[in-house]
């Protein structure tokens, strides 16, 4: 049983990270725009303005698959496999 709980936690952080290479440019988009408002703060102006129209903010649509793909990477595989981990050391003692 924890070898399977292993596993699963395996499969599930490479399809986190999967999701979070699929969604690398809207990461970066996000990171980029996190960057301006610090900068706007330190410099102690009014932040510009930092999202795009309608149009362009159409094509960033997959905050759902960067928080998934964290979620999985790094909450739920780890806490898999640290579970599987204490299940086999448990078992052993």
């Amino acid at each position: 049983m924890p070898k399977l709980i292993a596993v699963i936690g395996f499969l599930v952080m490479s399809a986190g990270l999967d999701l979070l290479w699929q969604s690398r440019w809207d990461i970066r988009y996000w990171l980029e725009a996190l960057a301006k408002v610090f900068r706007a703060m330190l410099e102690r102006e009014k932040p510009p303005q930092i999202f795009p129209p309608k149009e362009a903010s159409a094509k960033r649509r997959r905050a759902v698959q960067v928080l998934l793909g964290m979620g999985f990477a790094f909450v739920l595989g780890p806490i898999l496999l640290a579970v599987s981990l204490t299940l086999m050391l448990y078992s052993n003692s």
